[in-house]
């Protein structure tokens, strides 16, 4: 999958990514591309690689006009995909100018570069580099690869657009770098023309401004065989691959699979075909502090099959597979990706309840590096918190703002929970609590922003 967004200026505007990417499933085969001013080495102060590249997918960026090009320019160059970049880690990279990189098929033609209308308001060399602006090397070179292509690709990705461009979109003035894109326009054949810098989200025809939009292309890893199977295995010490309901070897090797194969490892590696699935079941973990290892997923692929009112099989052998000890939110979101026609929102809510089972068990079992599990699909509707053994219903729940963060049968194990998500996921040193009164719909409340909306509360379950 590749996914295209606009200006991040380092940490001002991540966040727009990373919550985008907390709710997806991504490996290093995935490739988010930012259309300039990244921003990702602003300063020696202000260096934001391992923020981006903990995101767990490929980072490419092309530079805008606010980079700073002296840093940049102190990595080493290297190929990849075709293309020559800027490393700055082992899944970063900034694709110089006049590139063109090939991603899954797809060919990109890359020209970072823009005017600063605001230089005068920055600093030479501090917050403002005459690097900003293409130079007849970067014509130059982009020609050069253009014509190994005879000037065809699929995408041209850009910071600033061409001139025609920018007076039609937005009645702007142009400039010296406009002018250079315009020609380049002229000379090239593409599908579409994606760009930043202008700080909208706008379309025209096949042009398209990004800032916070970020767009999914379903272009994955391409591969020589066709792999059909619903499950497969291998042991640690060997080459080929087994089919898991026959046991015999596959022949396949490990690279021979499509992306859409999930690798889990759990006594020996499993992977999993997550295209073409018809039908998805849950059953789960029955222990307090086992919500990944004994909880699982079933996959069918052939129709629909029984499933009970809390989404458990009916009948578990008729399922054409299952989980075994694997993260069961990674393992969800990637099904969404991979087979997006199902719904897969009632065995969320049941994950939901299962993070409530473990969060509300006997003991310390939530607490992690003083820090506390929340529902993984908090905006997701989900049923109310039942214990399995006792059959009582919660009473309490924990929120932040209007999100239900967890649900709990003991109101001290709810305040436990609540002060620790306070101090340890969200940093609060020191704990400001309200408390509630008969007028009022919440039994504490604990200050954690200047917007009462973001408070987090606990409260009597509705």
């Amino acid at each position: 999958m590749i996914y295209i967004t606009g200006d991040t200026h380092g940490n001002i505007d991540f966040k727009k990514i990373k919550d985008y990417f907390s709710k997806k499933y991504v490996t290093n085969e995935d490739y988010l591309i930012i259309l300039g001013d990244a921003g990702i080495v602003w300063s020696e102060n202000e260096c934001f690689i391992h923020n981006y590249a903990y995101l767990g997918l490929t980072i490419l960026f092309i530079d805008g006009n606010h980079e700073n090009f002296e840093l940049l320019n102190k990595f080493p160059i290297v190929t990849f995909n075709g293309a020559r970049c800027h490393r700055l880690y082992s899944n970063v990279y900034h694709i110089l100018r006049g590139e063109v990189i090939e991603l899954n098929g797809l060919l990109l033609f890359c020209m970072g570069g823009a005017t600063s209308i605001d230089k005068v308001y920055r600093t030479n060399r501090i917050s403002w580099w005459e690097e900003e602006n293409i130079t007849i090397e970067d014509i130059e070179n982009g020609l050069s690869n253009l014509e190994k292509y005879n000037f065809r690709v699929d995408y041209v990705l850009t910071h600033c657009a061409p001139s025609k461009v920018v007076k039609k979109m937005f009645n702007y003035d142009v400039d010296l770098n406009t002018k250079v894109l315009e020609d380049f326009r002229s000379k090239i054949q593409y599908k579409y023309w994606f760009f930043g810098h202008y700080h909208k989200d706008k379309t025209y025809k096949n042009y398209r401004c990004f800032y916070n939009d970020i767009l999914e292309i379903k272009a994955y890893k391409q591969i020589k065989k066709n792999v059909k199977f619903e499950i497969l295995t291998k042991e640690d010490d060997e080459t080929f691959l087994r089919n898991r309901k026959t046991g015999r070897v596959t022949k396949l090797l490990e690279r021979d699979l499509p992306e859409w194969y999930y690798h889990n490892y759990s006594y020996r590696y499993w992977y999993y075909n997550l295209k073409g699935i018809t039908d998805i079941a849950f059953y789960p973990s029955p222990f307090d502090n086992h919500i990944s290892k004994d909880s699982r997923i079933y996959l069918h692929y052939h129709g629909k099959l029984e499933k009970d009112e809390n989404e458990k099989p009916i009948n578990e052998n008729a399922w054409d597979s299952h989980t075994w000890r694997c993260n069961i939110v990674d393992f969800i979101l990637s099904v969404d990706k991979y087979s997006p026609d199902i719904n897969t929102d009632k065995v969320k809510a049941q994950i939901n309840l299962v993070y409530d089972q473990y969060n509300g068990g006997n003991g310390s079992f939530f607490k992690t590096n003083n820090r506390v599990m929340v529902r993984p699909f908090p905006n997701l509707p989900t049923p109310i918190y039942v214990e399995r053994y006792s059959n009582k219903k919660a009473q309490y729940e924990v929120l932040e703002g209007n999100i239900i963060l967890s649900q709990f049968i003991d109101l001290e194990r709810a305040k436990e929970y609540a002060k620790v998500y306070v101090t340890g996921n969200l940093g609060v040193d020191v704990l400001k609590v309200c408390i509630g009164g008969e007028d009022t719909n919440f039994i504490e409340a604990y200050d954690t922003s200047y917007d009462m909306g973001k408070w987090v509360n606990l409260k009597k379950v509705q």
